[in-house]
């Protein structure tokens, strides 16, 4: 909090008076950086400030963090009202605005920001919302099933496991819970109706964390039903669904909305919920709330009432006529209207209760009487563009007149820079101090960030943002609500594992898992996998678990099952085992070359390029500046730079490669930028047309959009060296282009170019350094295993979070549709409509004009003349359509910021990897982006096509959806940088076992020893499963077999048993078996026995005739074990015989670890 900031406020008469003002009080003359100082200095938390749109909000919510601290100012998001019925819809911002209202409720929350949309929407009233929360301690008694329960009346979810906010799990005596709010999710184990223990854990791992004194449970749903509510919903949608047939004569639309009103009905009287329930919250209460009734005792403060009244008229005028047609065509029902609060009911609260309006200019405004008006004189200041000696003359002369001065530098990097530049003028300025104080003359520089300075010649106080001294603003970062996975998240194969899909058996090869089934051997209970293969089954006994992976190829679908004992497996491996081991050889060589050439060895950076750094608009990544250091290092050492920079779409590769090119050019060297199409040529063009404006960096353009003249002129300028940069597609690979001097080569997806372009650039490779991006992530498994091998730069850190988009699953609907492209046209945006099938394009094309009259539309596929694709893909960039009808063609390298919805018609048809990416094209600029994820109304979809939209619907949250998007993709970016043939050897083996081969053939090749560790055959007699009653969730069950079987030692043996305690409570029997035959198979592995039988009261140990073990550790054991006897034969055996058989597996192992 920078409350020595504040404290001028109420130290100057004329604005100090107004903190105890009432009624409606107008200020005017203020500059518009002011308002957020002003209000933080007055104000009486809590504080609503209330603007006309949404980008304002949230630029003023950091404002006020600024102030008041980082967890006292928040934004309230808006939402949307939709009629249509929605499969899934992302609740990132619905959990956002639950928190608003938790904080409102709980006091800890100062002031909310909130656009005038947001203010009108209904909410639970907040004597409801506030009695629902749930405070429990460890002693507390209460029926753990009605808790349950509860939290469903309140919003949660029940699921098998809890990933994310909202949901809520249950096994045996163990509640897992996520309520907003939390960093992590509580674990609550109970002792009959008593809560025993609370501890917090880690949704990814799933494992505690530390004990909890309490766990506050918050509402996790925008309607919290009780059972009066419920009652007064099911009479309202009962009474609509009698009044149907009398409001429309379309058969059609009264079946359709009393089918969807049963539906509801139904699940509300089951449950106490239903989808898409929060937008009938007022059939709930009679009366609903709005923000206005959340700020208790606090004050509201307006911004620009002139614009929040005109944006009020845009708001109803466009509900009205919304609304109008959805309830003609049957998508809303008529009280649904009541979700938005009219303004005027809002207006009439605010006289009510008073309020502080801030206008600039003073002009009277409908609705409004203001019964006090005040003057508060201030101005922006002035721009300075980063020229240092007008802002050092400008402060010397505010010092000299006795002026306060605080500059907001936007980083550490930039207020430590300028304490330096206006020290070397003269000026004392400091960084700001713990406990600041602002005394007459000072100059305080301080790392923070707001969005507008501000002069106030009365307080004598001058603040300047990092715009008005740099005339540009490092992004800074938002807060978001807590997610489920982030996006770096553990990916694990067999968590998604469902029963049906195809399996990879180490031995037997591909298959199909048909589930686990229990079998009874010799008296013993185990459970065993059952995969099919062509000609049979195979049970293959859990503790063999290692053996076995999901197969993930390229391909969706099955692909072609191997014979059962038949030798078509083994002929695989071995072929692709060869083709990785000569692949690796030709990686060494290559590389070992290249570090024994030379190259240009480059200076340290320059001033030059640390400003250059310092320009870029956003805040760095901590992969960037890390892949920037492994870049630059490369470039100073003098051997020739070969490195791969690998990440995902909008992860900033561009600003990675900008950097080494400045780094370049500041050596005299020049730089092409090779781009795989004529569009992302010129968009690189521009991005670097505009980073390097203000530095002596000259950038050129080759492609087909120069005329031939042009292109003669830019090859000439080339030659002569007055080029520093050139942007083009393979046409730079041309032989008339001649360099100067040539110093960096930098490749964008490489892969996409031919092979006679990659030949060209493999000659390149040779002598200059060249730098190749690429946009699909890499899996760390074969980064790490080619480590020595390839120069390899990975971004996997997200960029400082854009907003997230806001997806919806739902069958496609004309009517929805066509609002959202009039909402995104509205505010000047621009719409993707993704249609896959370019034989009926033209007829989607004639229907969207027929539904849009008011757009323009344009259409692009792959079909199309190269020339004719890069016309219309450059119109839609410059604006000269609204909507892009068009094919996946976006899926890769299109960057245009101002299309922020997206529609995908037949979205059951796409993969979740091209889903992921094509969501990826919306969202890239500060606005709020959609994407309607839709597919045909009464479709009967395939098995296939609803298991991925079953995927799809999970996609629009954290959880296995978004897991597996990422898998996808990093299959393709293994396909990119192994090449073809590998891509292909990686389909026939699955992607797991091509990582294991290609692991163990670099150790190899880098001289390492690979020792093939035995599989040892274990049959002991205990029954070892997991129990139903114990873990009842399938994929839950293969994870911890998984996790049993990969037991390598006695500290694995007891994290496994440590974490199933913690997850699932007390171990039964069987389970502990399990855990205890997996160990002693590990011990058995390592030493080289090939088979592990027990029979009644003896073991017999079968050792393999190049068995690892020592064999004088083998001979001390066998000295310390009197129960063991060696037999030696044609085979090597160990055999053990105690008449005490509860012992005998105790002392085996405790031999098998004393050998080892």
């Amino acid at each position: 909090m920078r409350d020595w900031l504040l404290k001028p406020v109420m130290a100057v008469p004329e604005t100090a008076e107004l903190k105890d003002a009432r009624g409606e009080i107008w200020i005017s003359g203020m500059a518009d950086g002011q308002k957020v100082q002003l209000t933080a200095g007055l104000c009486a938390f809590p504080a609503l400030f209330v603007t006309a749109d949404d980008g304002r909000a949230r630029h003023l919510a950091e404002d006020f963090r600024f102030y008041l601290g980082e967890d006292a100012a928040f934004y309230f998001d808006s939402r949307e009202i939709t009629g249509f019925q929605v499969e899934a819809a992302s609740r990132s911002r619905t959990l956002s605005r639950l928190e608003v209202l938790s904080r409102l409720v709980d006091g800890s929350a100062k002031v909310i920001v909130a656009p005038l949309e947001a203010v009108m929407l209904a909410l639970t009233p907040q004597e409801i919302f506030a009695g629902s929360c749930k405070t429990l301690k460890p002693g507390d008694e209460l029926d753990p099933y009605g808790l349950i329960g509860q939290l469903m009346a309140m919003g949660y979810e029940r699921v098998d496991m809890v990933e994310g906010p909202g949901q809520v799990a249950m096994r045996g005596g163990i509640m897992d819970v996520y309520s907003i709010r939390c960093d992590n999710p509580v674990r609550m184990e109970f002792f009959g109706d008593e809560i025993d223990s609370i501890r917090s854990f880690n949704a990814e791992t799933q494992r505690s964390i530390e004990s909890v004194k309490e766990a506050v449970l918050w509402p996790a749903g925008e309607v919290v039903v009780t059972e009066e509510s419920r009652t007064l919903a099911i009479k309202g949608l009962r009474d609509e669904q009698k009044k149907l047939r009398r409001r429309y004569a379309d058969p059609k639309i009264v079946e359709r909305m009393e089918e969807r009103l049963s539906i509801g009905i139904a699940d509300l009287e089951r449950t106490g919920r239903f989808e898409g329930m929060d937008n009938f919250l007022p059939y709930f209460y009679p009366r609903s709330a709005t923000l206005l009734d959340y700020i208790q005792n606090g004050r509201v403060y307006l911004d620009e009432p002139s614009r929040i009244r005109q944006r009020a008229s845009d708001l109803n005028a466009t509900l009205a006529e919304t609304f109008k047609y959805d309830l003609e065509s049957g998508r809303y029902l008529p009280d649904q209207i009541h979700c938005r609060v009219p303004f005027e009911t809002l207006l009439a609260q605010l006289m009510q209760n008073g309020y502080v309006a801030y206008a600039q200019i003073l002009s009277r405004v409908e609705g409004f009487q203001p019964s006090e008006l005040c003057k508060v004189e201030g101005r922006s200041p002035l721009s300075f563009l980063g020229h240092m000696d007008q802002l050092g003359d400008e402060i010397a002369a505010k010092v000299k007149d006795g002026w306060r001065v605080v500059l907001a530098a936007g980083s550490s990097d930039r207020a430590r820079g300028l304490v330096q530049e206006l020290q070397r003028r003269d000026i004392s300025a400091h960084l700001v101090k713990a406990k600041e104080k602002l005394l007459s003359g000072d100059v305080v520089v301080d790392p923070g960030s707001l969005s507008a300075g501000y002069v106030w010649p009365e307080g004598k106080l001058a603040v300047l943002s990092e715009l008005d001294i740099y005339g540009n603003k490092k992004a800074s970062r938002r807060r978001t609500v807590k997610k489920g996975s982030p996006a770096g998240a553990k990916i694990t194969a067999y968590t998604d594992l469902e029963v049906g899909e195809a399996v990879v058996h180490e031995a037997h090869g591909i298959g199909v898992y048909e589930g686990i089934q229990r079998i009874l051997s010799d008296g013993k209970y185990k459970d065993c996998l059952v995969i099919r293969y062509q000609g049979g089954k195979l049970n293959v006994p859990t503790e063999q678990m290692d053996r076995v992976q999901k197969y993930i190829g390229s391909e969706e679908g099955l692909p072609r099952l191997n014979k059962l004992g038949g030798a078509d497996w083994s002929r695989t491996k071995k072929k692709v085992e060869a083709s990785i081991e000569e692949m690796t050889e030709q990686l060494v060589a290559l590389y070992a070359t290249r570090q024994a050439g030379y190259g240009h060895a480059y200076a340290p950076d320059t001033p030059w390029q640390r400003q250059f750094e310092e320009n870029f608009p956003y805040q760095e990544t901590p992969d960037q500046i890390t892949c920037l250091a492994e870049i630059k290092a490369d470039m100073e050492q003098g051997k020739v730079m070969d490195r791969l920079l690998c990440g995902d779409v909008g992860y900033g590769k561009t600003e990675v490669a900008l950097r080494a090119a400045m780094k370049a050019v500041m050596d005299g060297k020049q730089v092409a930028f090779l781009a795989p199409t004529t569009i992302l040529a010129h968009q690189h063009y521009n991005t670097m047309c505009q980073r390097f404006a203000n530095f002596a960096v000259k950038v050129a353009e080759l492609s087909r959009f120069l005329t031939a003249a042009e292109q003669r002129k830019t090859l000439k300028r080339l030659a002569e060296g007055n080029v520093d940069i050139i942007v083009g597609t393979h046409r730079l690979l041309g032989k008339d282009v001649k360099f100067k001097d040539l110093g960096l080569l930098i490749v964008d997806e490489e892969q996409r170019f031919g092979v006679a372009h990659k030949e060209r650039i493999k000659m390149l490779r040779k002598n200059v350094d060249v730098l190749t991006l690429t946009a699909t992530p890499i899996p760390r498994t074969l980064h790490m295993s080619m480590v020595g091998i390839r120069d390899i730069s990975v971004l996997e850190t997200p960029p400082e979070e854009r907003y997230p988009v806001q997806t919806y699953v739902m069958e496609y609907d004309a009517g929805v549709v066509r609002e959202a492209i009039m909402r995104e046209i509205g505010r000047g945006g621009q719409v993707y409509f993704i249609y896959n099938r370019v034989e009926s394009m033209p007829t989607m094309f004639k229907r969207l004009q027929e539904l849009v009259p008011e757009a323009r539309i344009l259409m692009a596929h792959g079909q199309m003349p190269e020339k004719a694709l890069e016309k219309v893909t450059m119109d839609f960039m410059e604006h000269e359509g609204d909507i892009l009808l068009c094919t996946t063609i976006i899926e890769t390298g299109m960057d245009i910021p101002n299309v922020n919805t997206l529609i995908v018609s037949d979205a059951d048809r796409f993969g979740l990897s091209q889903l992921y990416q094509l969501r990826g094209r919306v969202g890239r600029s500060n606005r709020q982006a959609y994407a309607y994820l839709t597919y045909r109304r009464d479709k009967v979809l395939s098995e296939v096509a609803q298991k991925r939209l079953v995927a799809i619907r999970e996609f629009t949250e954290f959880g296995s959806g978004f897991r597996v998007a990422l898998r996808d993709l990093q299959i393709r970016g293994a396909g990119n940088l192994l090449g073809t043939q590998q891509h292909g050897h990686m389909s026939a083996v699955g992607y797991d076992m091509y990582c294991r081969m290609m692991e163990k053939a670099m150790r190899r090749v880098k001289g390492e020893e690979v020792k093939e560790e035995a599989d040892t055959l274990m049959d002991v007699r205990l029954d070892a499963y997991l129990p139903d009653e114990f873990i009842p969730d399938g994929s839950q069950k293969i994870e911890i077999y998984k996790r049993i079987a990969a037991i390598e030692s006695e500290a694995d043996k007891g994290d496994v048993l440590e974490e199933i305690i913690d997850r699932f409570g007390d171990v039964p029997q069987p389970v502990m078996n399990l855990i205890t035959i997996a160990y002693l198979k590990s011990l058995s592995q390592k030493l080289g026995i090939a088979s592990f039988v027990q029979r009644e009261d003896e073991v017999t140990l079968r050792f393999l005739p190049e068995a690892a073990a020592d064999p004088a550790k083998l001979f001390t054991a066998l000295t310390a074990f009197p129960e063991a006897r060696l037999i030696n034969g044609e085979k090597v055996k160990i055999h053990f015989v105690m008449k005490d058989s509860d012992k005998l597996l105790d002392t085996v192992q405790r031999f098998l670890e004393a050998a080892q």
